[in-house]
C-alpha cells in the first residue's frame, strides 16, 4: 500500500509552530471530522500547528469515508496486520511533517480516535524518539474487555 497521507492543517496561533498536533481519526471519517479540535484547542496551544490527515483507503463500508486499514471480522488477525500494514506510512508523513515544520521528534503528539487510536498508539509507542503526548479515545463498546469492565470503564470516563 503506497500512498501519501494529506488532510486539513491549522497553522499555530501565535508565531511559528513549536509543536505538532496530529489527529488520528476512526473508520468510515475521514481528517475533517477532526480538525476542529485544533481550532477548540488554539488558544491552549498558540504555538502549535495542527493536521488531521485522511486515512490511505476508502473505507468499504462508508463510501464517503477513509480506512487506516480494512475491518472486515472475519480474520482475528485483521487488525495486528492492518496496523503493521499502515504504520509505515503514517511514519513517513509524521516525519514529513516535523521536517517540514522543522520540529524535533520530541515536538509531536498523537490524538487518535477509534480505528485512529489503534495507529496513534501503534506508531507513537514505537518511534525513535516518544511523542511528547499522546491521546487514545474509544468508546468501551470497542475495547476488548469483559462487560463488567466496560461498564466500569462507562461509568468512569462518561
Amino acid at each position: 500500500m503506497a500512498a501519501e497521507l494529506n488532510g486539513p492543517r491549522l497553522e499555530p496561533r501565535a508565531g511559528k509552530a513549536r509543536q505538532l498536533v496530529v489527529f488520528l481519526h476512526g473508520y468510515g471519517a475521514d481528517g475533517n471530522d477532526l480538525i476542529d479540535i485544533g481550532r477548540a484547542w488554539q488558544g491552549l496551544l498558540p504555538q502549535a500547528a495542527f493536521v488531521s490527515p485522511h486515512a490511505p483507503e476508502p473505507c468499504a463500508q462508508a463510501p464517503v469515508g477513509r480506512q487506516w486499514f480494512p475491518l472486515t471480522f472475519r480474520d482475528p488477525n485483521e487488525r495486528w496486520t492492518g496496523v503493521n500494514r499502515a504504520a509505515p506510512i503514517l511514519s513517513a508523513f509524521l516525519d514529513a511533517e516535523l521536517k517540514r515544520r522543522n520540529l524535533p521528534p520530541s515536538a509531536l503528539a498523537l490524538v487518535g480516535f477509534s480505528q485512529g487510536t489503534m495507529l496513534a498508539l501503534h506508531v507513537g509507542l514505537r518511534r525513535a524518539v516518544a511523542p511528547a503526548a499522546m491521546r487514545a479515545a474509544t468508546s468501551p463498546e470497542n475495547c476488548s474487555c469483559s462487560a463488567s469492565t466496560r461498564s466500569s470503564l462507562d461509568a468512569k470516563y462518561r
